[in-house]
């Protein structure tokens, strides 16, 4: 994998590759490299600069997490392909399974995909590495959906001046939720009840901002409707 290669020059190879090393802040046990210029020196009749292009290996994890993926998969005897993607910054280890099983693989709202992904992180079995499972783009598309659903509510509190409680989601799902209402300077969103039937309540920061009287009236009733429930 050369996505992040650079490249160095020096008088020698291992001149070049060492600065290679300080820039890339790794051990040469952490690095591939590819030597593309050996370099001439005077004596030669021309003076030209060693050059290397060096990157990060991969961490072993990678490979770990991609092989015990595809025997899961063969195990199951699903016909798929496998999508695999290191980023460095995040150390976050991405896999996209592409198959025609995919609703097989997701489960009921995302249950099977998130048994595997906990499998796959068992595996892999490290802290610094964070393992994401997604199959045809499921979780990007679902995060789309859930955006879309929080912004609507928040239309829906602003236009009724009321209070809304949606309905029972994961944590993680909440926190989309909660991201996709902090845009709107007026509303505000918490999370109420145990698991597994936390919610996210989205409400109006201030009563009514036109007239607060007739909306703190107004919250006020919403408040003791919900607590009733």
């Amino acid at each position: 994998m050369q996505e992040h290669a650079i490249e160095k020059e020096g008088e020698t190879v291992d001149e070049a590759l060492q600065y290679a090393l300080d820039e890339l802040e790794a051990e040469p046990e952490a690095i591939a490299y590819e030597v593309l210029d050996e370099g001439q020196s005077e004596d030669e009749g021309e003076d030209r600069p060693a050059r290397v292009k060096a990157w990060l290996k991969e961490p072993e994890e990678v490979e770990q997490a991609h092989h015990a993926l595809v025997d899961i998969l063969k195990n199951l005897e699903l016909e798929s392909q496998v999508e695999c993607n290191f980023d460095w910054e995040s150390r976050t280890v991405s896999l996209n399974i592409v198959s025609d099983d995919a609703g097989i693989l997701i489960g009921r709202q995302g249950l099977t995909l998130d048994a595997l992904q906990y499998l796959l992180q068992l595996v892999v079995n490290s802290k610094d590495i964070n393992i994401v499972l997604d199959v045809g783009n499921y979780r990007e598309r679902h995060r789309a959906h859930l955006v879309a659903v929080a912004e609507q509510i928040a239309q829906r509190v602003l236009r009724q001046r009321q209070r809304i409680t949606m309905k029972p989601m994961d944590s993680r799902d909440r926190k989309i939720v909660h991201e996709a209402i902090k845009p709107f300077p007026e509303l505000s969103s918490s999370s109420v009840g145990v698991e597994p039937n936390r919610r996210v309540v989205v409400s109006l920061r201030r009563a009514d901002h036109n007239n607060p009287e007739r909306g703190r009236s107004r919250y006020r009733h919403s408040r003791h409707r919900y607590q009733h429930r």
